[in-house]
């Protein structure tokens, strides 16, 4: 049954006011009244109101500051439709400035007026609505982090801790385990919370581009460069907390540059010649081996100091089982928001499904998974038939009627297939993740022809 929707008007006409009543009455809409904007505010703080009808010309606060007020109060809550006997342009264009959703001329059409009550308290109901689902959003995602696992909750205690120092942190961990989660919550926790958060991915970035966005340039610094030049992230991050995901991929000149940044606090952007004082606090992650990388002379001894000072490591999925179930709970509830679906559920058999496979992909596998069960899922259950589960989960262990060596192709050209999708074409992580030599992976994905669909430049 659709709820009534009830207006206060707002009039110190008395027969104007009472004349309106019974016509917005007669029309199937409840009215209270009050005779100036104080008395009307009392019964905004008592009652339910959808909407209010003022006067602009009322005693002790006209009916603009009455707007101004309401608006104050309740922001875009309770949608304001005014009316005025003597109205003009610079009335009616300051109305609607404060807040005002329409403004009437009286006499008043009394359709025009049904019509414009009735799309401003649909409105309002929108923004409300969504105003409830952004607040259970966040508060969905809020527990991202939330953990059962002992080592999981002492190295969140550790990352709380940390967090009131400006100390240089390098998260660790496979790919997918949520690092730049875990550095946001550093940075949500830290003295700098109320400045900026950046992320940036050294992996998107080709080497001729990384530095410029970094460090920022001068108008003309080299071709293409725009006549203003633009400030890097550095600059832009100023007293906030920059995230450099992936950094065992910067190349050797840029590190160069970065640990100069660290010693100095200060930036020579590209074609610049006056350094620029900075101040950030530097968090950064990697699911490379960087002593590796030091040893095989691609990172930088004395850079990977500065930014190790401590190591938060990030454990695998399949290393917490007890908390899968609860972070797909989690992300069910993110996703039934997201997507304005009813409560839904796992049954016992999705939650078996889930428990049983072994998530190389870690929580962002998880998180896909559940995103497209959601969508695909009707009713309010989520069955282990709704679930994506890898790719091979999906595959039988031998496949009918093919030859031994048809059937070892098929499974390579999807083994393959599934490790390009998931490390986004970058073949050196590829080959340390499957344990093989990279100039075979590359052979592979030839032969196979899915490295037709080229990486993002640098990503090789």
């Amino acid at each position: 049954m659709k709820k009534t929707v009830q207006i206060l008007l707002v009039e110190d006409d008395r027969d104007f006011s009472e004349s309106l009543s019974l016509i917005l009455k007669r029309k199937g809409y409840s009215v209270l009244l009050a005779a100036s904007a104080m008395p009307a505010l009392k019964l905004l703080e008592t009652e339910r109101i959808d909407a209010v009808l003022s006067d602009v010309v009322m005693p002790k606060m006209n009916g603009l500051d009455f707007v101004k007020e309401i608006k104050r109060r309740y922001g875009d809550g309770i949608p304001v439709i005014m009316l005025s006997g003597y109205g003009n342009v610079k009335e009616a264009v300051e109305a609607m400035r404060l807040g005002a959703y329409n403004y009437f001329l009286k006499p008043v059409n009394q359709d025009e007026l049904c019509i414009a009550i009735d799309k401003a308290v649909e409105l309002a109901e929108l923004k409300n609505e969504n105003k409830f689902l952004r607040g259970e959003l966040q508060s969905a995602k809020g527990g991202m982090l939330l953990s059962n696992n002992q080592y999981m909750q002492k190295l969140l205690e550790e990352a709380k801790t940390l967090a009131q120092t400006d100390i240089n942190i390098l998260i660790t961990g496979e790919s997918g385990t949520g690092k730049e989660v875990l550095a946001r919550f550093i940075h949500d926790c830290s003295k700098r919370h109320e400045k900026s958060f950046m992320a940036i991915n050294c992996q998107a970035y080709v080497e001729t581009l990384i530095e410029s966005e970094l460090f920022g340039y001068k108008g003309g610094a080299f071709t293409g460069a725009a006549n203003k030049g633009k400030p890097g992230k550095l600059e832009v991050i100023q007293d906030g907390t920059l995230f450099l995901d992936e950094i065992g991929e910067l190349n050797l000149a840029t590190q160069i540059k970065l640990l100069r940044v660290l010693e100095n606090k200060e930036i020579e952007p590209v074609g610049g010649i006056k350094p620029i004082a900075v101040s950030f606090r530097l968090l950064t992650a990697t699911n490379r081996d960087l002593s590796e990388a030091i040893i095989q002379k691609t990172f930088r001894e004395d850079l990977f100091y500065r930014i190790n000072a401590v190591t938060l490591n990030l454990p695998a999925l399949r290393e917490r089982q007890e908390d899968i179930i609860p972070l797909a709970r989690h992300f069910l509830q993110v996703f039934r928001l997201e997507q304005k679906r009813s409560l839904l559920r796992f049954t016992p058999a999705a939650e078996t499904a889930l428990m049983n496979y072994h998530w190389p992909g870690n929580i962002r596998e998880l998180r896909n998974v559940v995103e497209g069960a959601v969508a695909l899922s009707k009713g309010t259950k989520i069955d282990s038939h709704n679930l994506r589960i890898g790719f091979h989960e999906q595959q039988p262990i031998y496949c009918h009627g093919l030859t031994f060596a048809k059937a070892k192709e098929k499974f390579e050209r999807e083994f393959f297939h599934y490790w390009y999708l998931q490390h986004h074409g970058n073949i050196s992580l590829i080959a340390r993740t499957i344990g093989m030599d990279r100039k075979q992976v590359y052979k592979k994905l030839s032969q196979y022809q899915i490295a037709d669909d080229k990486p993002e430049p640098g990503r090789e």
